[in-house]
């Protein structure tokens, strides 16, 4: 792996499955060189419609109130991850399908899944790929649907899983 890349390590909460039909309520991003944080970035964001979901992840209508619409911040969002690799759980299959729907243009960053290359190092060493089953079975802080925890504990996964290769 290139020790000067920069890796963008990000999380979504949202209010459904589908771009098309939810919104993203809130994003943290963690910027990492040589493994080292660098930067963050968080938002909570106010979504059109009310969140319905809220037993998931606990952000409530009251807690975004005074968010901003993630339109808003796409110029912010898309210039933070500027010419960084995505790290994310499920990232191409959720966050970033959420992200390309919601922001004002489509990333082009590259991509790194540590659902696929958990898939693809660990393969049925585990019972699923799943990000609190690898939290346990890599010993590290298990997720808890807040999108800085599960960026935590997928950066830890990630270290884990780029260590085996």
């Amino acid at each position: 792996m290139n020790k000067n890349k920069t890796l963008c390590v990000l999380d979504i909460e949202t209010t459904g499955f589908e771009p098309e039909e939810s919104e993203i309520v809130e994003i943290y991003i963690l910027k990492v060189q040589n493994n080292k944080v660098i930067d963050e970035f968080y938002s909570l964001f106010k979504p059109e419609k009310n969140i319905k979901n809220s037993d998931i992840h606990g952000i409530t209508d009251h807690k975004v109130r005074n968010a901003p619409r993630i339109k808003e911040m796409s110029d912010e969002i898309t210039n933070f991850l500027a010419g960084s690799t995505l790290v994310g759980h499920n990232l191409d299959n959720f966050d970033l399908k959420f992200l390309n729907y919601h922001l004002d243009k489509e990333l082009q960053n590259n991509t790194l899944d540590t659902l696929t290359l958990s898939r693809s190092i660990l393969k049925d060493k585990v019972e699923n790929h799943k990000l609190n089953t690898l939290a346990e079975y890599f010993e590290v802080t298990p997720p808890t649907h807040s999108a800085k925890d599960d960026v935590m504990t997928t950066f830890e996964i990630y270290k884990k899983l780029s260590s085996i290769q």
